[in-house]
């Protein structure tokens, strides 16, 4: 009896083990206003929202921190979500601005989902006439838990 009931046990933790799979993002796209799509290698890709670091400016907000933001995703396989309680901190002490987080809720398949996501771009900013800023996507990278 004892060892039936360490081959049940054996057997269903199986059920309630959880995997982490993680994606790098090697290209991607950095709009006017901060919104990031980084490109997933081997095919999805992540979208942040736009006002991302609304108010601060290089040089200052070392530790931005946000939170309720909308966030997605879509992996390779075609599984999508859409979170709307990302939240982490981002910083903006010089041009080249990183940006981490999390956020949870539920995948398109219906599984629950936990994700870390961190990424990075660079901003070349000119003053003067015909001045602004031009902003280069460097990397990214999504850590999904299911």
């Amino acid at each position: 009896m004892k060892n039936l009931l360490l081959l049940l046990l054996a057997m269903s933790l199986p059920l309630f083990a959880q995997t982490t799979n993680t994606f790098s993002a090697s290209t991607g796209y950095v709009s006017p206003g901060d919104a990031v799509t980084g490109d997933l290698n081997g095919g999805g890709a992540f979208h942040s929202p736009y006002g991302m670091g609304a108010g601060c400016y290089y040089g200052g907000c070392p530790a931005w921190q946000f939170s309720n933001y909308p966030l997605s995703y879509i992996l390779p396989d075609g599984t999508t979500a859409s979170f709307t309680n990302f939240a982490g901190t981002a910083n903006f002490s010089t041009q080249d601005v990183h940006v981490q987080g999390t956020a949870s809720g539920t995948d398109s398949t219906g599984s629950p989902v936990s994700i870390a996501i961190e990424w990075e771009w660079i901003a070349s900013c000119r003053s003067g006439r015909g001045g602004g800023c031009t902003k280069k996507f460097v990397q990214g990278e999504l850590s999904i838990t299911k």
